[in-house]
């Protein structure tokens, strides 16, 4: 992600929203897909190691079936619709305690730069929030009937699923999508 001079209130708006007011410039590298395959392993009671596939499946998490992993913080987190509910809400709470490691684990996968990228960025986002809205992040839920299932390893939530809100998102609310990774759910979008 690149920040140009936009103004104050698009840059702000960019690091927040990780990449809505990005601005592309002929010729240089072609945004992401957002498209995440789905690779699972089908049971096998033979000594033989389990196929993986690589075909998107309509199939949405579920909370019966779903994969239960401990993240870098050490909870765990189902690979269901909750579990990426609470991942969103501990990705808030993260931003409104200014908690760097913990934003960029959650949302690094968003950022064309990655980790490194999400690292540099975040501190200036820190700076740009208001004491009300460091409070308001810090009490963020997500309404978990809101959130949307698109196929087993993907997600929106959009931004009337997320109370109470940071005035920053106002002016521009963000769909944000979540991908299972690595055992956990994090921001692809």
């Amino acid at each position: 992600m690149t920040i140009r001079p936009l103004g104050a209130a698009c840059a702000a708006a960019a690091l927040f929203l990780i990449a809505g007011c990005e601005e592309q410039t002929p010729g240089t590298a072609s945004p992401q897909t957002s498209a995440v395959p789905s690779t699972s392993e089908a049971p096998s009671s033979s000594s033989s190691a389990p196929t993986p596939t690589t075909r998107a499946s309509a199939t949405a998490p579920s909370a019966t079936a779903g994969t239960v992993t401990k993240p870098a913080t050490g909870g765990a987190v189902a690979h269901t619709l909750d579990g990426a509910a609470s991942v969103m809400e501990e990705f808030h709470h993260a931003l409104g305690a200014k908690d760097l490691d913990t934003v960029c684990r959650i949302s690094a996968p968003a950022y064309d730069g990655g980790m490194k990228e999400c690292r540099s960025l975040t501190p200036m986002l820190f700076e740009m929030f208001t004491p009300a809205d460091l409070k308001n992040l810090k009490a963020t839920r997500v309404d978990r009937a809101k959130v949307k299932s698109q196929g087993p390893d993907q997600v929106t939530i959009p931004p009337n699923a997320i109370a109470p809100k940071a005035t920053i998102m106002d002016g521009d609310p963000k769909i944000f999508t979540m991908g299972w990774r690595g055992g956990t759910w994090v921001i692809i979008e």
